[in-house]
């Protein structure tokens, strides 16, 4: 069977590519200024919120594909 024809492999080239946009979505941002006293760089409320989102996706493939999580 070719790679081509393979959902998980056609899967996994799409959550790759998507990984990539979304790294370079988050690179040409501009960074908003941070509050008075505030660490600058990226909201940690939002990427505890990816997090949470990317964590619960990749709980959901592991268990597709019948891995232990």
């Amino acid at each position: 069977m070719s790679e081509a024809a393979d959902p998980v492999a056609e899967a996994t080239t799409r959550l790759e590519a998507a990984v990539d946009r979304l790294s370079r979505a988050l690179a040409e941002r501009p960074r908003p200024a941070a509050p008075e006293g505030a660490a600058p760089g990226v909201d940690p409320a939002a990427v505890a919120a990816l997090a949470a989102r990317l964590d619960a996706t990749i709980a959901r493939l592991r268990n597709v594909l019948g891995e232990d999580v």
